[in-house]
């Protein structure tokens, strides 16, 4: 259950750590907007100076047509500037969404892969307790468990000697060392 936990403490982590470089990397596109704002600003100024200059008679369509086309220019920049704000929003969304992903899928293939061993391993030992020489086959592999010490010294000998408490016991912890309940009485 502490892995489940971990696992799931990893994800949130990793939303964050996704979210935190989108917002990283989209505090760059504040230079787009910027760039397209003073573009606009420039580009109006510019055209009505222009309609300005239209005006003198005679000189005016030679002064402004200058005038227009710097208006265009600025324009020109103003849509650049949208245009690199754009990309900057798209590449930190695209950057901050494959972290999330990358690092989700890392977590749930670990966990796949540990939760797996544990319900084959709860699986055959479930299998093999209800087998008629089930519970002496436990007890068995129980006796290779540091717990089966807690039985007592005389264990081995009281296995041997068939006795049942002991092999429900030995199974017992069988059982538990493989995230399953104790089914027989506890020694």
């Amino acid at each position: 259950m502490l892995f489940d936990l971990l696992v799931v403490a990893g994800g949130v982590a990793a939303v964050i750590l996704g979210r935190a470089l989108t917002a990283a990397i989209s505090g760059l596109s504040d230079i787009g907007t910027r760039v397209h704002a003073e573009g606009s600003a420039f580009q109006q100024q510019l055209a009505k100076t222009a309609a300005a200059l239209g005006k003198i008679p005679f000189a005016g369509d030679t002064v402004s047509t200058p005038l227009r086309q710097a208006s265009r220019n600025a324009g020109a920049i103003a849509d650049a500037g949208t245009q690199q704000h754009d990309a900057t929003v798209h590449v930190a969304h695209l950057a901050g969404g494959s972290v999330i992903v990358i690092l989700l899928l890392m977590l749930l293939l670990t966990w796949i892969r540990y939760r797996g061993r544990f319900i084959r391993t709860a699986t055959a030992t479930n299998r093999v307790g209800r087998t008629p020489a089930g519970t002496e086959l436990l007890a068995v592999r129980g006796l290779h468990r540091n717990t089966a010490a807690t039985l007592g010294t005389d264990v081995v000998d009281r296995w041997r000697q068939r006795d049942p408490a002991v092999i429900a016991a030995l199974a017992d912890i069988e059982h538990r060392a493989s995230g399953l309940r104790a089914r027989g009485t506890e020694f």
